[in-house]
C-alpha cells in the first residue's frame, strides 16, 4: 500500500456509539468503497433485477456495458466531500471531537472555524464540478451534470446554490491550508486505482433524458448508501490494510445485499391466466377473463392501463392479473398499491399478504403513516388459518422486510401497499423524492378510487405520473366512475412522460363501460365490450327531506323492524354520532356499530372488523337479524360489506354511485338471504331543504363544493317521479358522471336557484385554479427538459403527507389541516393511556417500539381548527406537550390530549371529550 493510501486512511468516515472514541472510526476511503461494492452488489445478477433495470433504463442513451462497470466507482466518490476540513473538524460531539483531537496529533491543522461552510455532499458535487473532466478527459458536460447532481443530492436534497456559490464558501472554510483539495484529489485517484473501472468515462456517452438519469442515480446512491452506512452490516475497520478490505467490503456487501432483502432469490415471474393465479376464484367475471385477453402487442412496458367498472366487479384482482402479465413480460414482479385512505390501506394489505404469501411465501409491507402501530396484527390476521402462515419461507421472508421499516425505505420493498400519498411524495419537491422515484421505478404501481382525488391532489398525481412513465414504471388506475375529462387529463400526463411530443390520448366520452383502456408508446389499445357481473342492476334512488337525528334514527330502526342490514352515511362525524347516540337508547348494542375517524386507531380497527363480521362475503349473521351501520366517508370507500338498504346524505353522484355499490353488492353469497321486504336495493338520500323546496348546501359546503351538490341535485331530479328513480347499473353511470363533471362551462339552468348556481360554479371555478396553482409550486422539476435538474430545483419543501404541519414550506399531498392526538388521562400524578392508571406512560422517552406502538395505535386525527390552534400555539401549556425531553421520532407529529376525569378537556369555544361509544365528541359553544 502506497504511503499516500495510509495517509488517506486516518480520514474518518463514520464513528461508531461503541468503542473507544479515539480508535472506533471507519475510515471514509472505506466507507466510499463500502458504498461501491454495494453498488457491485447489486448491479451484479445475484440481486433483485428490478434496480439495476431500473437506473440503467433511466441512462437509456449510454453504452450500459461500460455504465454497469463504471457506476460502482462513481458512486464511490459521493463523499469526497468528507475529506474536508468542514467535515474531518466537526466537535459537535464527543465522538467528533475525539477524531479531530486524534488528527491533529497526528498532525493536520484545521482552519478556524467557519459558520456557512459547506455540507459535505455539497463538497462533492463541487469537486465533482471542478476537476471530473481534468480526471477524465473528453466527459461531456451533461454526463458530468448528471454525476455532479447526483452526489450533491445524495442525502436527500439537491444543492440549490450554484457550484461556484458553493466552491467560495469552500474556500472560506478552508483559506489556512490548501493541502484539503489535494488530499481529494488523492483519495479520487485512489479509489480509481483500487477499483480501476474499464475504458474511458467518455465512451460512455451521455443519457438520453438527463433529469429521469440524474434523479435515477441519486435515488441509487442513497440505496446504496444507506445500506454501506449500516454498521451491522459494515462494521468500523481502521486497522485493515487497503488490499485485505478490498476482499473483506466484498464479502460483506454480497452478505448486506441478501440480509436487506435485495438479493434476487424469488423466481422469474410467469403468468398462465387468470384462473392460474386465483384458484380460488372458480367463476371469473368478464372483467377479470378480460386481463387474459389483452393482445401481447398492446402489453409492451411501461404502459398505463385505466380500469373503469362498478364497485364489487373484482377490478382489484384484475389489477394484479394484468400487473403479473406484465411482469411476466419484462421479467419484474414488484408492485405498489396506492389507496385513498389508511383504512383502505389496512384492508388491501391484509389482501395482499395472503396472495403473495401464496404466491411466494414473500411479505408485503405497509407503508402509511401508521403502519408502525398496525402492520404485524394486519399480518398477523391476514395469515391467521393459512395454510403457508408458519412455512419456513414466510419466516424468512419477514425477517428480509426487517430492512425496509420506515416511510421512505419501505417504499423500496418489492411488493408495498400504502396511501396514495407515498406515490404523490415522489412528485412533491419534498427530501429523498428521488429515492421514492427510484422505489417505484420499473414497478407496477396501482393506484385506486382515482375518482376521489380533487384538482389539487389530481396536479401531483399527473405530474407523477409523467415522472413514473419517464423511468419506465407501468401504473394501474382503478376508477368505479372517472369523467372523460379527468381520464383525458391522467393519460396525457403519462404519455408525455414517455414522449413529450407524443399527441394527446383519445378518450371519448362516449367510451364504453366497463372499459380497459391501455396507453404506451405504441399507441392505446380498449379492450373490447366487457359485461358486468350485476347485469341490469336496478336500484330505486328516493330524494327525502333532511329529518332530525331522533327521526332519522326512528327510520333506521323502522326499515330493519323484520330484519336486515341498513347503513346510514353521514358526510360529518357529528352527524353521525347524534343519529347514533338517539340510536343507542332504542336498540341494544348487538344491533348498531358506528364507524368514523375520529375514534382512537385500535378501537376504529375493531368496528371495522365488526362491520366485516356482520355484513362482509363470510357473514354468518341471518336475515333476521337486524343490524344498522352508521358511519360517515370510510364507510364508502374502507370496507368490502353488503347492507339491504341504504341511507345516505347527499353528496356529488360520483360518490353517491359508489355508496350505492355496497347495496346488495354479494349477490351470489346473499342470494335468498335478504329479507322479503328488501328484496330490491333501495338508496335513500336525504338533503336539506329550505321553506321554498330548495337546498341549503351550507353545511356540507367545506367538505364538498356547492355546484357539485347543486349539479348532481338537477341531474337527479330530471325524469323523476316525484321524488324518486330508478337508477340502472352499469348503464347510467357514464351518462350521470359526465352530466354532472362536464367539460367547460355550466350547461344552462333556468330554475329558481339559477342564480344561486351561477355564483357556486364561479366560487368552483376559482377554487380550483387556486389549489392547482397551490399544487404546482411544489412539483418536482419537469422530468422531460433535458437540462440539470437543480436548474429548476427552487427551495425545498417539508413534506407532509398527513396535513399535521402548518407553513409555506410545508408541501402536502391533499388539502386541509389537521393533527393526530393520543388522548390520556392523569390519574395518581402520571399520565395514562386509559381513565383507570392501567396504562402508564414510560417515565423516560419510550426508546421500544413496542411502546411507541401502543401510543400510536390511541391515535385520533381532528380537523377542527381552533384545537388546531391550541397545540401549534408555542405558549401552549405543558400539559399539551409530551413530558420528555426527546421526542421518539414516530411520535414527534403526534400530540398529548390530556382529558380530566370526566373524560373532557377544554379549549377556545370548544370542549372535547371521548366517549367509548361514539369515539372523540366535539361540542362547540354558539358564537
Amino acid at each position: 500500500m502506497a504511503m499516500d493510501d495510509t495517509f488517506l486512511l486516518q480520514f474518518w468516515g463514520k464513528t461508531p456509539r461503541e468503542g473507544d472514541a479515539r480508535e472506533a472510526y471507519h475510515p471514509a476511503i472505506y466507507h466510499m468503497l463500502d458504498v461501491a461494492f454495494v453498488a457491485e452488489a447489486l448491479l451484479s445478477d445475484k440481486a433483485a433485477a428490478r434496480p439495476r433495470r431500473a437506473l440503467l433504463r433511466a441512462w437509456d442513451g449510454c453504452d450500459l456495458n461500460g455504465l454497469h462497470a463504471w457506476l460502482p466507482f462513481l458512486v464511490a466518490t459521493h463523499d469526497l466531500g468528507k475529506i474536508s476540513a468542514a467535515f474531518q473538524g466537526q466537535a459537535k460531539e464527543k465522538r467528533t471531537q475525539a477524531q479531530r483531537q486524534r488528527l491533529e496529533d497526528a498532525g493536520i491543522s484545521f482552519p478556524p472555524h467557519y459558520e456557512k461552510a459547506p455540507y459535505h455532499a455539497e463538497i462533492s458535487a463541487v469537486w465533482i464540478d471542478a476537476n471530473l473532466i481534468r480526471n477524465e478527459p473528453a466527459t461531456q458536460r451533461r454526463f458530468l451534470w448528471a454525476v455532479r447532481d447526483a452526489m450533491g443530492g445524495h442525502h436527500g436534497r439537491f444543492t440549490q446554490e450554484e457550484m461556484r456559490q458553493i466552491g467560495a464558501r469552500l474556500r472560506a472554510s478552508e483559506r489556512n491550508d490548501a493541502r484539503w483539495d489535494t488530499w481529494r484529489d488523492m483519495a479520487y485517484r485512489l479509489l480509481r486505482r483500487a477499483l480501476d473501472p474499464p475504458g474511458n468515462l467518455a465512451a460512455l456517452g451521455v443519457p438520453r433524458r438527463l433529469r429521469p438519469a440524474t434523479a435515477a442515480l441519486t435515488g441509487f446512491i442513497i440505496l446504496c448508501d444507506w445500506i454501506g452506512s449500516n454498521g451491522d452490516y459494515f462494521p468500523a475497520s481502521p486497522r485493515v490494510p487497503l488490499d485485505v478490505y478490498m476482499r473483506i467490503g466484498r464479502e460483506r456487501a454480497a452478505a448486506a445485499i441478501t440480509r436487506a432483502g435485495l438479493a434476487g432469490t424469488r423466481p422469474k415471474p410467469a403468468y398462465a391466466g387468470f384462473g392460474q393465479l386465483f384458484e380460488d376464484i372458480t367463476e371469473p367475471r368478464a372483467l377479470q377473463r378480460a386481463i387474459d385477453t389483452l393482445p401481447e402487442e398492446a402489453l409492451g412496458a411501461p404502459l398505463l392501463a385505466v380500469i373503469e367498472a362498478p364497485t364489487g366487479e373484482g377490478k382489484t384482482e384484475a389489477a394484479l392479473a394484468l400487473a403479473r402479465r406484465l411482469g411476466a413480460i419484462d421479467g419484474i414482479d414488484e408492485i405498489f398499491f396506492g389507496l385513498p385512505t389508511m383504512a383502505t390501506s389496512n384492508q388491501m394489505f391484509r389482501r395482499l399478504s395472503r396472495f403473495y404469501n401464496d404466491l411466494y411465501g414473500a411479505a408485503v409491507r405497509l407503508t402509511h403513516s401508521q403502519s408502525a402501530a398496525v402492520e404485524e396484527e394486519l399480518r398477523r390476521a391476514a395469515l391467521a388459518g393459512d395454510r403457508d402462515a408458519a412455512a419456513p419461507e414466510s419466516a424468512s421472508a419477514l425477517a428480509a422486510i426487517d430492512w425496509f421499516a420506515g416511510p421512505k425505505k419501505a417504499m423500496l420493498a418489492p411488493f408495498g401497499v400504502g396511501t396514495v400519498d407515498q406515490v404523490e411524495l415522489a412528485g412533491l419537491n419534498v427530501r429523498h423524492y428521488m429515492l421514492r422515484l427510484f422505489a417505484l421505478a420499473g414497478k407496477v404501481v396501482i393506484v385506486d378510487e382515482v375518482h376521489a382525488y380533487d384538482a389539487y391532489m389530481s396536479v401531483i398525481l399527473e405530474h407523477t405520473l409523467a415522472w413514473l412513465a419517464s423511468l419506465g414504471t407501468s401504473v394501474i388506475l382503478l376508477s368505479a366512475t372517472l369523467p372523460a375529462a379527468r381520464h383525458r387529463a391522467l393519460a396525457t400526463s403519462y404519455i408525455r412522460g414517455l414522449d413529450r411530443s407524443a399527441p394527446t390520448p383519445d378518450v371519448p366520452a362516449g367510451l364504453p363501460y366497463p372499459a380497459i383502456s391501455l396507453y404506451h408508446a405504441g399507441g392505446q389499445h380498449r379492450a373490447g365490450e366487457i359485461a358486468v357481473f350485476r347485469e341490469d342492476q336496478r336500484l330505486t334512488l328516493r330524494l327525502m327531506r333532511s329529518p332530525d337525528p331522533e327521526a332519522d334514527a326512528r327510520r333506521l330502526i323502522d326499515l330493519v323492524r323484520d330484519g336486515g342490514a341498513v347503513a346510514r352515511i353521514c358526510n360529518r362525524v357529528d352527524d353521525a354520532q347524534a343519529i347514533y347516540r338517539a340510536l343507542r337508547d332504542e336498540i341494544p348494542p348487538d344491533q348498531r356499530v358506528l364507524l368514523h375517524a375520529r375514534f382512537p386507531l385500535d378501537e376504529r380497527q375493531k368496528h371495522e372488523q365488526r362491520i366485516e363480521a356482520m355484513v362482509g362475503k363470510a357473514t354468518a349473521r341471518t336475515p333476521d337479524q337486524p343490524l344498522i351501520v352508521v358511519g360517515t366517508q370510510v364507510l364508502e370507500q374502507s370496507l368490502d360489506y353488503d347492507v339491504d338498504v341504504m341511507i345516505s346524505d347527499f353528496a356529488p353522484i360520483d360518490l353517491l354511485l359508489q355508496r350505492a355499490g355496497r347495496l346488495h353488492r354479494h349477490v351470489k353469497e346473499r342470494a335468498g338471504r335478504r329479507p322479503p321486504r328488501h328484496s330490491r336495493p333501495v338508496l335513500e338520500v336525504v338533503l336539506p331543504l329550505g321553506a321554498d323546496d330548495l337546498p341549503i348546501w351550507e353545511r356540507w359546503a367545506p367538505i364538498y363544493e356547492p355546484y357539485l351538490l347543486w349539479r348532481t341535485w338537477e341531474v337527479l331530479r330530471a325524469n323523476t317521479a316525484g321524488e324518486e328513480r330508478e337508477i340502472v347499473l352499469p348503464h347510467d353511470y357514464r351518462p350521470l358522471i359526465e352530466a354532472v363533471y362536464h367539460d367547460g362551462a355550466p350547461p344552462a339552468s333556468d330554475g329558481p336557484h339559477a342564480g344561486a348556481m351561477a355564483m357556486a360554479w364561479a366560487k368552483l371555478d376559482r377554487s380550483q385554479g387556486e389549489m392547482r396553482a397551490q399544487a404546482r409550486k411544489q412539483l418536482t422539476p419537469a422530468c422531460f427538459l433535458n437540462d440539470e435538474i437543480t436548474a429548476a430545483a427552487d427551495i425545498a419543501f417539508v413534506e407532509d403527507e398527513d396535513g399535521k404541519l402548518a407553513g409555506w414550506q410545508v408541501a402536502k399531498t391533499r388539502l386541509g389541516d389537521r393533527i393526530t392526538v393520543v388522548p390520556l388521562y392523569r390519574v395518581g400524578g402520571r399520565l395514562t393511556l386509559d381513565r383507570f392508571g392501567t396504562w402508564p406512560l414510560p417515565d423516560d422517552a419510550p426508546r421500544d417500539l413496542g411502546q411507541q406502538r401502543e401510543i400510536i395505535r390511541r391515535s385520533l386525527s381532528i380537523s377542527d381548527p381552533r384545537i388546531i390552534a391550541a397545540f401549534r400555539n408555542e405558549d401552549r401549556p405543558r400539559d399539551m406537550r409530551w413530558p420528555w425531553g426527546e421526542i421518539p421520532p414516530l411520535l414527534r407529529s403526534l400530540y398529548p390530549l390530556v382529558l380530566n376525569t370526566s373524560g373532557a378537556a377544554e379549549f377556545d369555544k370548544r370542549t372535547v371529550r371521548l366517549d367509548k361509544e361514539l369515539g372523540l365528541v366535539i361540542e362547540k359553544e354558539e358564537l
